[in-house]
């Protein structure tokens, strides 16, 4: 009677544990607060720099034989490099000048294989799918600039990396760098006959299918992109996590004009496991 009990309590504790499915994903939202800086010289010489509290990403990951990684992500700045001022409009009168509004748009999905999985330490490499699309208003005074908008396609070397620290706490981390990309960027001084040859639909998606119809293939001699980003995450039990998460960006290209822009966002995180 005592080994039928023993046996009972040995099935029981069996299936217990093969019940314990292990969570292979997970969806994780990220707010932070961040900052850019800017020198576009197709539009302007001068470097706009700005902080914002407006900073969302949403990222979905898998781990199994294959990790998967997708995101996305958009922030929000609003640059000038003087403080408010007023001037008189011809047609509104009195009026306060706007500051420049830059809005980011990323979306990005990367696979890789493991080739290291060993005690507290994973190691993937794989691509990644770069697309970033930024909208870009400059108000001198009176005057708007039409908006010269950046838009980049790519293929990524993507690396990622994860440490358990123990049982509660891991850091995970992940890098690409560009293979080659497929860019628009607007014309000098953002309009020429080309520029009112796309604009002249007035429809958004036709406008911005005949911009990217304008792009060119660039390799890294003309267009340079690093991401790098850092998560620290705790484990709060089976289902939860939350983090501190920080994203560097930096972005450069040669053609037509010189552009540089180097982003920094420190994020708070939540994660769902399932």
């Amino acid at each position: 009677m005592r080994k039928l009990n023993l046996l009972i309590v040995a099935l029981l504790l069996t299936s217990g544990l093969a019940a314990q499915e292990v969570k292979h994903n997970d969806l994780s939202l990220n707010w932070g607060v961040g900052s850019i800086m800017r020198q576009d010289q197709t539009v302007s010489p001068f470097i706009h720099q700005k902080w914002s509290p407006v900073n969302i990403m949403l990222r979905y990951s898998r781990s199994q034989k294959l990790d998967q990684l997708a995101d996305i992500k958009f922030s929000l700045y609003n640059p000038s490099i003087v403080k408010p001022y007023n001037f008189n409009s011809y047609y509104s009168g009195a009026q306060t000048g706007l500051a420049h509004s830059f809005k980011l748009i990323d979306f990005n999905y990367a696979i890789g294989k493991p080739i290291l999985n060993k005690n507290e330490w994973r190691f993937v490499i794989g691509g990644k799918s770069r697309n970033h699309i930024y909208f870009s208003d400059y108000n001198f005074g009176p005057t708007t600039t039409p908006s010269p908008m950046f838009i980049s396609f790519g293929l990524d070397l993507w690396l990622n990396l994860q440490y358990r620290i123990n049982e509660k706490q891991y850091i995970k981390s992940n890098f690409s760098l560009p293979l080659f990309s497929y860019i628009y960027r607007a014309p000098y001084l953002a309009q020429n006959d080309e520029y009112f040859e796309n604009i002249y639909s007035h429809k958004g998606l036709k406008e911005f299918t005949s911009r990217l119809s304008d792009g060119q293939i660039q390799s890294w001699g003309a267009s340079q992109r690093v991401d790098f980003d850092l998560q620290y995450g705790y484990i709060l039990n089976e289902k939860w996590d939350i983090g501190l998460t920080y994203l560097f960006a930096m972005n450069l290209n040669q053609s037509p004009t010189k552009y540089s822009q180097i982003e920094s966002v420190f994020y708070l995180c939540g994660k769902l496991k399932f």
